[in-house]
């Protein structure tokens, strides 16, 4: 007989995630064995994630560092007498917490997938951190054969073994420092290890002269103040040093290749609305492109959920531009939904539009749901167990509501199109008596909606505009190409990784003006972000006057890049649900947002305002740099 499992009746009331009608990127078998999707989420170092594939992983468990770590992992056998201690010496040290990468197929994968773009780089010189055991350290230098690799390993002693094939090489050369240590990095940035870098007249210009590499992959997880982890803190640094012109990014526009846990991408590249904060925000100011290589999908991230027919479409619109830029996944890393996604572009088949049909969610009841319906149809006595009813009748209704629901979404989706239909007929500055009207009916609409629902629209109705904006606004949905899967056993420990390609570009003029001899305008602009994310979901207009009373008078009217609707990334400040959202703004508007704060007349200076927040800047700590400062 069936029996109901414990987690049946957490799925009804569980959190938002990501299961409904079948997919393209749907499928019943995890990414994950499950030890490896437990070791994620863990705070120590399991058994289950210490089985050594291939002769790296090998020789990496026979050092003993990993053994070691916790108690419980060196019981003595009943039958044998108490082991001798060894000699200190005798015992290699090094940071348990470190993973590395042990496959060679995969970075084999990853060079023949992304190397049209490093070749640009070939003959450059390489700062690496943390090389670990030095198999990607390796198949990158024998790619791009570097005239200098410097690698910072803190762990050299315990390291140098695996890395002496390298060191062997020319022009290679092993640093016992660590490079997220700032003051540690900044004395190897010179001419004694670096003579071919010169700091440009030109700090804009892109330097393919040098690439950065780094595995800033731990487990578990080493947080620092209010990141999440050391690996999200670094990431911020580098990406914030573009702006400042410090690090190695004195040297120009560096590219960077970093390696990460699964669940340290989940904010740094968002994949839904939801998840776009401060960080998000810099990456898209300060960065060319941010893609993800490789990798696999973090449990954590079905919290957040978005309409299946954009991540389809997303999808679909990955593997046309992969085929126009002639990429190829490399046999057997296909994700999931990648085959079903290149059979319906080669056969043109015509996709759900997201937006024109009901929208539907990956949620966890169903699953429950479906695993209910099958044991109804293969167990004649299943109706003879209420439990089992109970849970299908109660399940059922939840079906019947959501389908309800989504159906009032589409309905309260369309009408909201159709007065911004209006008015990119009607023009800029002309309401039209069909707008009015629009306008009176969608305000009677909006007061009929639940608290509840009004939240969800507003949140469905988020994603959808970020989708629609030509290019979309989240780095996900303009990646070039899909991440190749990866599998545990690749990593040592076995916890999976990804790769993630950071291309800086150009900052706004503005964003490099700090410090005293300055207009202060980056510094402003610190503030002003760190406001407006705080509220990330109340209008940008409301946001402002509480910044500094006046400021949305003047900004609001003359935000030009907010006010375009017929470019499809514009916004209506004056209709409910459709007006300018600090998480919804692109690039574009957050630069000429602080063009009009600067020439505001009336704009307050740095200290007046840094005074009238500081009382507010201690809850903004997860989301940007202050949290370093305090």
């Amino acid at each position: 007989m069936f029996t109901v499992r414990s987690s049946h009746g957490r799925a009804l009331y569980s959190p938002l995630r990501l299961i409904g009608q079948r997919s393209l990127s749907s499928s019943t078998c995890n990414r994950f064995p499950v030890a490896a999707k437990n070791a994620i989420a863990s705070r120590f170092m399991e058994k289950s994630v210490l089985n050594p594939d291939g002769p790296v992983a090998e020789q990496l468990a026979a050092t003993g560092v990993w053994k070691r770590h916790g108690g419980n992992n060196r019981t003595p056998s009943p039958t044998t007498s108490t082991p001798k201690r060894r000699s200190k010496k005798a015992l290699p040290t090094g940071d348990k917490a470190r993973l590395n990468i042990v496959g060679d197929k995969l970075c084999d994968d990853i060079l023949s997938y992304i190397g049209p773009s490093l070749r640009r780089h070939r003959g450059c010189d390489i700062l690496d951190i943390y090389p670990g055991a030095g198999v990607w350290s390796s198949k990158l230098h024998e790619f791009l054969k570097p005239r200098s690799h410097v690698l910072l390993e803190p762990d050299a002693e315990l390291y140098r073994p695996f890395l002496q094939p390298l060191l062997d090489k020319p022009g290679t050369r092993l640093v016992p420092k660590s490079g997220i240590i700032w003051r540690e990095l900044s004395s190897i940035l010179t001419p004694e290890y670096f003579p071919h870098q010169v700091i440009p007249e030109n700090p804009d210009a892109r330097n393919d002269t040098l690439l950065v590499t780094a595995n800033l992959a731990f487990h578990p997880k080493k947080r620092f103040l209010s990141f999440d982890s050391i690996a999200a803190l670094v990431l911020h640094q580098f990406v914030d040093a573009i702006r400042s012109g410090t690090l190695f990014q004195r040297y120009g526009r560096v590219r960077m290749l970093i390696w990460t846990r699964t669940d340290d991408k989940l904010n740094f590249i968002p994949r839904v609305i939801q998840r776009r904060r401060r960080q998000a925000i810099d990456n898209d100011l300060l960065c060319e492109w941010i893609q993800e290589v490789c990798g696999g999908e973090a449990e954590s991230a079905s919290w957040f959920a978005r309409d299946e027919a954009i991540d389809n479409a997303s999808l679909i619109a990955t593997v046309k531009r992969m085929q126009s830029a002639r990429l190829f996944m490399p046999p057997g890393r296909e994700p999931e939904g990648f085959a079903e996604a290149v059979k319906a572009v080669r056969t043109r088949a015509k996709g759900v539009v997201p937006g024109k049909k009901p929208p539907t969610f990956k949620r966890p009841y169903l699953e429950a749901y479906a695993d209910l319906q099958a044991a109804n149809a293969d167990d004649e006595t299943f109706a003879d167990d209420e439990v089992n009813v109970r849970f299908m009748n109660t399940y059922r209704w939840r079906v019947s509501s959501d389908e309800r629901k989504a159906e009032r979404l589409l309905e309260h989706t369309k009408a909201l199109d159709k007065i911004v239909a209006l008015y990119k007929k009607a023009g800029k500055n002309n309401i039209t008596p069909q707008i009015e009207e629009a306008e009176r009916e969608w305000v009677e609409m909006v007061r009929e909606l639940p608290n509840i629902l009004a939240d969800e629209f507003r949140t469905y109705r988020d994603n959808l505009h970020a989708f629609r904006q030509k290019p979309p606004l989240l780095q996900w949905d303009k990646r070039q190409y899909e991440p190749m899967a990866v599998q545990p056993s690749e990593f040592f420990p076995n916890v999976p990784c990804s790769l993630i390609d950071i291309q800086p570009r150009a900052p706004h003029p503005l964003l490099r003006q700090t410090g005293a001899n300055s207009n202060r305008a980056a510094d402003m602009f610190e503030v002003i972000l760190g406001q407006l994310m705080h509220q990330s979901t109340q209008p940008v207009g409301s946001v402002l006057d509480s910044l500094w009373p006046g400021a949305a008078d003047y900004i609001m009217p003359r935000w030009e890049s907010a006010l375009d609707v017929a470019g499809g990334s514009g916004f209506l400040p004056h209709v409910r649900c459709a007006e300018p959202l600090p998480r919804l703004l692109n690039s574009r508007q957050w630069e000429e947002l602080l063009e009009l704060w600067m020439e505001w007349p009336f704009r307050p200076e740095f200290y007046e305002l840094l005074g009238r927040t500081q009382d507010d800047l201690s809850e903004q700590g997860e989301d940007g740099p202050l949290a370093l400062e305090g």
